[in-house]
């Protein structure tokens, strides 16, 4: 029997064409697509299915739900309401994940909201919960993720029909937003920025020492910093309340506030004038121990 001639399959083999070493182009993510995608993998996974349920039956490649839900695709609006469909949504939640899905890049960085009640945004919600870390500055006053529940009512109801049923949902959507700081990741760090004078606020004497009480066992706690800002330091111009949210994937995006909408930005231009504005309050606040000490003294006061 005739030898194989190996040299020519070697030949052969080694004029083969080697695959490409350069890794393929990946989609960059969106605060908006990175929303949408955590709220359809909710809602797959409420209703017990697998990614492989929502893509068989349209015809979809496991990489399209995989990306979807990452947020590294952001998805048409009638894929959006496949999977939705698929995955046996509700129906309200049906209707706010398809606007989101239809909403334009403006209309989503601009989320409107009742007067002073950024509490019921989902986006809200999504960046608290979706964050590794968290920096908070509202001048003047006790940042929400940190008032006690008389104080966010009172703070709520400012300017308000007192018998308004919105600000008792603000008021419980605020408290329960305040559980992520429990029970989190070694890795998970909240800064909050507070000016010297919200800890003496007379329009807010009744409900204050309840408040710095609350403050005190806040600031104890290894992951959440609480820095002040002494009055000499005080800025008037810094009159925007805003946070600054990093998520496990390093992403940022920056909420800013007004009194009737939430803007939400990403793009490096839009948020370095807020940047630079915590680089001064970082330059300008007390340290950790010093911060702590002005509380414990407006406690005793």
């Amino acid at each position: 029997m005739t030898k194989p001639d190996l040299r020519k399959r070697s030949i052969v083999f080694k004029s083969a064409p080697k695959p490409p070493t350069q890794a393929r182009h990946v989609e960059e993510s969106t605060a908006k697509s990175r929303e949408l995608g955590a709220a359809l993998r909710r809602v797959r996974e409420a209703s017990n299915l697998a990614q492989v349920d929502i893509c068989r039956p349209l015809g979809w490649g496991a990489p399209k739900v995989s990306r979807m839900e990452s947020g590294q695709r952001e998805g048409s609006v009638l894929e959006v309401v496949a999977y939705l469909a698929k995955a046996k949504s509700a129906p309200a939640e049906f209707d706010r994940l398809t606007k989101l899905a239809e909403s334009s890049a403006n209309g989503y960085d601009l989320q409107r909201h009742p007067e002073n009640i950024p509490d019921l945004l989902p986006t809200f919600d999504f960046l608290h919960t979706s964050a590794k870390t968290m920096t908070f500055y509202e001048p003047r006053r006790i940042p929400s993720l940190l008032q006690s529940e008389q104080y966010a009512e009172v703070t709520l109801r400012h300017n308000r029909n007192p018998k308004d049923p919105l600000v008792k949902e603000a008021v419980q959507a605020r408290l329960s937003r305040q559980q992520i700081l429990q029970g989190v990741t070694a890795s998970f760090e909240t800064t909050f920025y507070i000016d010297e004078v919200a800890l003496h606020d007379p329009t807010m004497r009744s409900v204050l020492n309840e408040q710095l009480l609350q403050l005190v066992i806040t600031s104890s706690v290894p992951h959440c910093h609480v820095r002040i800002i002494p009055t000499d330091s005080f800025d008037e111009d810094f009159q925007t309340a805003f946070g600054l949210f990093e998520d496990y994937d390093g992403n940022s995006v920056l909420a800013v506030h007004t009194a009737t909408a939430m803007l939400v930005l990403e793009e490096a231009e839009d948020m370095a004038p807020y940047l630079r504005q915590l680089n001064e309050l970082r330059e300008t606040a007390l340290g950790k121990r010093e911060s702590a000490e002005k509380i414990n003294l407006a406690v005793h006061l």
